[in-house]
């Protein structure tokens, strides 16, 4: 992967959310914590709970309780009702983030997440940046979250974008696999949820280390 992004031109940017948009952390971990204090289960810390996140809320509390408990369905229930108290808590976007949106004001912008699409949207806008977003795709919009490509395909279509024309943003594995499945360009942010070293073997396009670095595609 090349450190920095040079010369390049895209139409399209496609954003995770959690992690690449928005430190969602905080937020997060008081929901599982309040779950899991339900069961008489011990905290998890924030560290542990990041490592957890990237693949939806089901699998965010199967790791959280463990997927072998007999109380998943309630426990996914009451961490739903937790998270939903606490969306906007500690909940902001990173440094740079805004001015970046701003500023790539000619390109089509989508967000595709595993998380649900109608939290997504909340998360947006009440933090006031749904509005650079034509298309925002959720977990539940699709029959395959990420890795699976269906989402990114689903934006190409929706924006009319030629797949050399369009790249993807995000801090998991499982972003950069659904653009390689998808024939797209991808972008790691360092500053996210995932280590590098993590992520490097799996071959993203470009490494960033702040989303201002965006500006100079």
């Amino acid at each position: 992967a090349r450190q920095y992004i040079e010369q390049m031109r895209f139409r399209l940017y496609i954003f995770d959310l959690d992690g690449t948009l928005l430190d969602t952390r905080r937020d997060l971990t008081t929901a599982v914590n309040e779950m899991l204090a339900v069961f008489g289960v011990k905290p998890k810390s924030l560290d542990e709970v990041v490592g957890y996140v990237g693949d939806g809320i089901r699998r965010l509390v199967e790791r959280s309780i463990g997927v072998n408990s007999p109380d998943l369905e309630r426990a996914e229930e009451l961490f739903r009702e937790a998270y939903e108290a606490h969306l906007v808590d500690a909940t902001v976007p990173y440094p740079g983030v805004v001015e970046t949106l701003q500023m790539l004001d000619r390109s089509h912008k989508a967000v595709f997440t595993n998380k649900s699409h109608r939290l997504s949207v909340r998360l947006l806008e009440e933090l006031g940046i749904l509005h650079f977003f034509s298309v925002v795709v959720g977990g539940d919009s699709v029959k395959e979250k990420k890795p699976f490509p269906e989402g990114i395909e689903h934006i190409l279509e929706k924006t009319g974008t030629r797949k050399e024309d369009a790249v993807m943003i995000g801090d998991n594995k499982n972003d950069v696999l659904s653009a390689q499945k998808a024939g797209i360009a991808s972008v790691f942010v360092t500053y996210g949820f995932s280590r590098l070293e993590h992520v490097l073997p799996h071959n993203p396009d470009y490494v960033i280390k702040s989303p201002g670095e965006l500006l100079t595609l």
